[in-house]
């Protein structure tokens, strides 16, 4: 809305942002005239309330009729495709909730491969702004774009990620960030520490420690009553133990194995800090060859592509 007071034309507002014109007239309605920390509490409000209702439905229902919520590892891989394996790609389901979370640049080839209609894909959740774990978005809007689809694609991440994509798309194909969509594409960009209610979901991001040029997080995503906590890339960091606590499944990167480097963790780290992190399983990603020529002996679950398990 400042960069419309300030004199952009509308039209190419909400091409830059993904949005369609009634979207941008709502937002209009609902929070013109206040300021940008005012309506963003009242946001934050409004998710909070919708995230209590959500929840109280879920305590009402049979124990029995609870969904199960599937993860897929589509993508297990490092960014140079260590062992054969394609970048980050974690689909989330429940019901008709389809997320995924991080999209790597092999990320369209992974939905393909395992028969996932890409247009299904509700939601994608982003931990940090590298290209083997954002770097599928343009490729997936593209095939949207050609492949007619009309539900709208909700992206969520870190400060920087609306910007950050545009670019991408613009690099890959020229002409693409302006072009007219049959579906909305909506970027949200989260805040450290403040629960958002991405509607069924609910994303938690802390910030972890991983140099990427914007904020990197571990998100905690809580959805049908199961909690997903994924680290995203980093070296330790007493931030996780609050952002895993009580978690139902912890996924975490463990890229060399004994090996202690900056932004990164090694397995022997993650284990020496095991005792911290209150989750009821643990599986460990985004291997590097000197870990993967260690997982066959390791007690521990390790993802591959394919991997699937339910919660």
């Amino acid at each position: 809305m400042e960069e419309k007071e300030a004199g952009a034309q509308l039209f190419d507002l909400c091409r830059r942002h993904g949005i369609r014109e009634q979207t941008f007239h709502r937002s209009k309605a609902k929070f013109g005239g206040i300021d940008f920390n005012e309506a963003r509490r009242r946001k934050q409000l409004e998710d909070e309330n919708r995230w209590l209702q959500h929840l109280v439905a879920d305590l009402t229902l049979d124990p029995e009729k609870v969904a199960t919520v599937r993860i897929r590892f589509l993508g297990s891989g490092d960014a140079f495709g260590s062992g054969g394996r394609l970048q980050t790609c974690i689909l989330m389901e429940s019901g008709s909730v389809r997320c995924l979370i991080d999209c790597g640049a092999s990320s369209l080839i992974a939905l393909k491969q395992a028969a996932v209609d890409p247009n299904d894909i509700d939601t994608i959740l982003i931990t940090h702004l590298h290209g083997d774990h954002f770097g599928g978005i343009p490729f997936l809007v593209l095939d949207g774009q050609f492949s007619r689809r009309s539900r709208r694609l909700r992206v969520v991440g870190p400060p920087g990620l609306t910007d950050r994509v545009t670019q991408a798309m613009e690099v890959f194909f020229p002409g693409s960030a302006r072009a007219q969509r049959k579906f909305e594409t909506e970027f949200v960009e989260l805040v450290e520490g403040t629960p958002s209610f991405v509607d069924p979901l609910r994303v938690t991001p802390y910030g972890v420690i991983h140099a990427c040029g914007a904020p990197p997080y571990a998100l905690r995503v809580e959805l049908d009553g199961r909690t997903i906590v994924y680290s995203g890339d980093t070296e330790w960091t007493e931030r996780l133990v609050p952002a895993v606590a009580g978690a139902d499944l912890f996924i975490s990167e463990a890229y060399f194995y004994d090996k202690p480097v900056r932004f990164h963790l090694d397995y022997a780290t993650l284990m020496q800090h095991r005792s911290q992190l209150d989750c009821k399983r643990l599986i460990i990603t985004h291997m590097g060859p000197d870990m993967l020529a260690h997982v066959a002996e390791l007690p521990v679950e390790a993802a591959h592509d394919g991997l699937e398990v339910s919660l």
